[in-house]
């Protein structure tokens, strides 16, 4: 008898569902896109392009196309990030990846608001600096100052 209890109570607990990100959002958590399509380092070893800028009420996200003209992997990273002339805390934001020879990728750099951490408001631009190295070859090293306009 207590068996045909707990299936019931399990059957009905399935069909009320799980709530999911999508349904626990907010109406102040406000989603916008902007396309940038910005060129910001073509040479003989890597096409970068600055594709798009998500931003919520919590995160930015900013896609790259990278293309690796390279015969070896290449790793591609961001430092010293600033939005609207403002350093922004290293433990808030992360690119980091590695591209295969000859492949391109969509690279992002995630911007996710933390406790305690200020985050910025995003109203006219963001600098980086972009290395890009070689996996196989600790010589080949490229730095570029990235100043993306939105």
């Amino acid at each position: 008898m207590h068996r045909i209890y707990l299936l019931a109570f399990i059957l009905i607990l399935s069909a009320c569902g799980v709530p999911s990100q999508s349904n626990l959002a907010t109406p102040d958590d406000k989603k916008e896109e902007k396309t940038i399509q910005q060129l910001v380092v073509d040479n003989e070893n890597v096409k970068m392009t600055v594709l798009n800028m998500n931003k919520s009420n919590s995160t930015v996200t900013i896609t790259f196309d990278i293309l690796n003209k390279r015969e070896d992997s290449i790793k591609i990273k961001a430092e010293q990030l600033s939005v609207d002339d403002r350093m922004v805390d290293e433990s808030i934001y992360q690119l980091e990846d590695e591209i295969l020879p000859h492949k391109a990728a969509n690279v992002k750099l995630i911007i996710q608001q933390k406790e305690g951490v200020d985050f910025p408001e995003f109203k006219n631009d963001i600098e980086m600096e972009l290395y890009i190295s070689s996996l196989k070859d600790p010589s080949y090293v490229e730095q570029h100052l990235v100043n993306i306009i939105y």
